[in-house]
């Protein structure tokens, strides 16, 4: 009997869709990347126990190998753009010019 009411009545199939949906989706929609890194870390290594010493440290290690990264680069680019800058303004390495 119920089939046939929401068959009748369109709008009510409506509602329990989005009803389904809502449920689907969680209250709290922003997960912090401390619990997703948990949740993977959980799920490959399945046979063995982490503290949350453990992931802290973890978490420490994956944030100061971010900014090794990171200051690498702005290291790198730092330095090329010197040598480039020295290198198109500076008359000490005008290679055109013949030697004595």
């Amino acid at each position: 009997m119920e089939c046939l009411r929401l068959i009748a009545n369109p709008i009510h199939l409506i509602n329990e869709k989005k009803k389904k949906e809502q449920q689907l989706i969680p209250c709290n929609p922003k997960v912090d990347f401390n619990s997703n890194l948990r949740e993977i870390i959980n799920e490959k290594y399945k046979k063995v126990y982490l503290s949350d010493l453990n992931f802290k440290e973890i978490i420490l290690i994956v944030d100061n190998y971010i900014d090794d990264i990171l200051i690498h680069r702005i290291i790198s680019d730092c330095i090329t753009n010197i040598i480039d800058n020295i290198l198109e303004n500076s008359d000490k390495f005008d290679f055109c010019l013949p030697f004595d």
